[in-house]
């Protein structure tokens, strides 16, 4: 629950894959739940940030722009934008204001909830982009690394990802990636990208022990969030090659099936995962600035994304994994590939 930690800080400092990150606010129980969402990247060293993110607890300040007109909508905001300057409204609960060539955000709102969500979106995004920029994508998948490397399963949200990251934890030998999106490289392998583990607040029963904040979300129904400070150990922290690409589907059967397919069955669900990003955080909001210009400067990345993904098709067996209704069954299944 926001304000459940004890420990609280105004500065928050990250390096993620070497973009600097600091965060700063006069809300601890705001900034203490970026820094649980980030816990992984935290690298206090007071260098110069390359993107700063300021949170101000008070009422958002429209007035200071009056000026500006919409640029576009999406489900959560309305984007207001001029001069290399984007303000996004969250429909009157809170206020970003992001100058761009500065690489620094201000929100303002007094919803602990909500900016904790602008906060964790902006810094997604900003990160995304910088991950595509050095060539280490994120792949939309869950991570795994066994005795000989790694396995990502490709599964749409909500397709059951979080609840093996959860059974994975409690096995020896094998270690977390990431819960929802590693990095995969032009030689296919995967880089550790672990960020908190969230389920359905009907599925409390699955998560193990530890520290469980709840997330209200602007979208979505509510989630529980297993944060992963005491599982550090648990935690793959080098490149792996990519052994297996597992296709994951669900289905009403009691019992799971793991079966060989053509690497060709991989491209589809790699250019969804991947390439596009379907399941993958962007942040419209905040990278659209100059239109369909920044539209057109999406092709380099959708391109350095095929590469990297080609890579680890070459080098990798495919599989398919046909999930049913028993835990167990779908761990054993899977289990096969981590041994």
């Amino acid at each position: 629950m926001i304000g459940s930690s004890a420990e609280k800080t105004d500065r928050l400092e990250l390096d993620v894959y070497g973009l600097r990150i600091t965060a700063s606010s006069d809300w601890p129980e705001v900034l203490d739940q970026i820094r649980s969402d980030f816990m992984w990247f935290e690298r206090p060293d007071g260098g110069q940030p390359d993107a700063e993110l300021v949170i101000e607890h008070r009422p958002p300040e429209y007035e200071r722009h009056a000026d500006l007109e919409t640029a576009f909508l999406t489900p959560r905001n309305v984007v207001y934008r001029r001069d290399g300057r984007s303000v996004i409204d969250y429909f009157g609960a809170a206020l970003s204001v992001l100058d761009r060539s500065a690489g620094r955000l201000l929100i303002q709102g007094e919803d602990p909830h909500l900016v904790h969500e602008a906060s964790y979106h902006f810094l997604l995004s900003r990160i995304g982009e910088h991950l595509d920029a050095i060539g280490l994508p994120r792949l939309h998948a869950l991570g795994l690394a066994g005795g000989d490397g790694a396995v990502a399963v490709l599964l749409p949200s909500g397709g059951g990802k979080s609840t093996l990251a959860l059974r994975a934890l409690r096995t020896d030998g094998v270690r977390l990636l990431s819960e929802d999106s590693p990095l995969i490289d032009r030689h296919g392998r995967l880089h550790p990208f672990p960020l908190r583990v969230g389920v359905n607040p009907h599925q409390a029963e699955s998560l193990p022990p530890g520290r469980v904040r709840r997330l209200e979300r602007m979208e979505f129904h509510p989630k529980l969030l297993l944060d992963l400070d005491q599982y550090r150990d648990r935690i793959e922290p080098a490149p792996q090659a990519l052994r297996h690409l597992v296709v994951g589907r669900r289905s009403l059967a009691a019992e799971a099936r793991l079966e060989r397919l053509p690497r060709r069955h991989a491209v589809g669900p790699l250019l969804r995962e991947a390439v596009i990003g379907v399941g993958l955080y962007q942040g419209m909001e905040f990278v659209l600035q100059r239109g369909a210009l920044d539209v057109a400067r999406q092709t380099k990345p959708a391109l350095v994304r095929g590469a990297c993904c080609a890579a680890g098709l070459a080098r990798a067996s495919v599989w398919r994994l046909t999930l049913g209704r028993e835990l167990e069954s779908n761990w054993a299944a899977l289990e096969r590939l981590l041994a």
